[in-house]
């Protein structure tokens, strides 16, 4: 008796060092058996690689055009991960259809300030003739830049005197080309996920200094992470930190948080919310029959367009649009 009653407290306390609970794996039931067969999926998010140049930006948005269009013709479906710097600019855009860096090419040539003017000299190389005035000097300035972006089929002319008309029409040309390519957006079924690269940086604090954020002393998680309302991906999550995630101790606002660590490879659920654990080397489940794993792979936009329909991260939370898919 007293051999079983051991080999029970080292299995208890064993399960306790770990985290592990073989419970979750056994008994719960899945509200979504009628819709998604038992089984192991395997869920891929493709973490693309937005550009910090200007250049290589415009070239980007060019291939996210296409890759845009190509899964709206064919209903395909895709988990893209991205960075804050590209959700930054894809905010900036949806505003006002410019980048931050075309900012100083907006404004009106005379008003420009000269750190507009310093801006503008370092991105357009062009050769112009001083003589014609600071103002029409910078005005051609920004219709080469312009014409450049837009691969105007009329040739830049450095003798002309361009006019703030002949900037608007390309900058309009800009704006409309930009909103087709939200519009276009808008209606492809894509499942975004956030990564958060450093979720322990408290540099931003002006993100939610001025809200309603209740802090969690015991983590130290930056505060954002938790009040995040989209589907994020956390990157080297510290150990002590996946274990209160485990055993809900730490909540999110997200229904789907993907936890990069070194513990755990698999899912739990929690108030009805999916935490997934990448990177780890104890297995774990929830619902009893699925096995859900995650994998990450690096890709260009380019690489996108030859990827066929894979199952969505958030398909378990709504299962009656996966049956759907599966039955066109």
């Amino acid at each position: 008796m007293y051999k079983y009653i051991l080999l029970l407290v080292l299995a208890l306390s064993t399960a306790s060092c770990t985290g592990v609970s073989k419970v979750k794996e056994r008994y719960h039931r899945a509200p979504f058996e009628k819709e998604i067969k038992k089984g192991d999926y395997e869920l891929t998010l493709y973490s693309i690689n937005y550009p910090q140049n200007y250049e290589e930006k415009i070239k980007f948005y060019d291939d996210f055009d296409i890759l845009m269009r190509k899964l709206l013709v064919y209903d395909s479906t895709i988990n893209m991960m991205y960075s804050q710097k590209f959700k930054d600019d894809i905010i900036h855009l949806k505003n006002s259809y410019i980048l931050p860096e075309e900012a100083a090419f907006s404004k009106s040539a005379s008003e420009l300030s000269q750190v507009d003017r310093d801006s503008i000299d370092e991105k357009v190389a062009v050769k112009l003739d001083e003589k014609i005035g600071r103002t029409q000097y910078y005005l051609n300035k920004q219709v080469y830049f312009w014409k450049k972006i837009m691969n105007s089929d009329e040739k830049f002319n450095s003798e002309a005197t361009y006019t703030e008309l002949d900037k608007e029409k390309l900058i309009l040309q800009m704006e409309d080309k930009r909103k087709k390519l939200f519009k276009v957006a808008e209606q492809v079924e894509l499942n975004l996920i956030l990564k958060i690269k450093d979720p322990y940086s408290h540099d931003e604090n002006e993100y939610w200094q001025e809200k309603d954020v209740y802090i969690d002393r015991s983590t130290d998680l930056t505060p954002k992470v938790f009040k995040e309302q989209g589907y994020i991906y956390l990157s080297d999550v510290e150990d002590r930190d996946v274990k209160k995630i485990m055993g809900n101790q730490l909540n999110f606002d997200s229904k789907i948080v993907v936890v990069e660590n070194r513990l755990y490879n698999g899912y739990t659920v929690s108030a009805g919310k999916y935490i997934f654990f990448y990177g780890g080397k104890y297995r774990i489940s929830y619902y009893n029959g699925y096995n859900l794993e995650i994998k990450v792979k690096e890709v260009s936009l380019k690489d996108l367009l030859t990827v066929d329909e894979e199952i969505l991260i958030d398909d378990f939370l709504n299962p009656k649009s996966y049956k759907e898919r599966q039955e066109k």
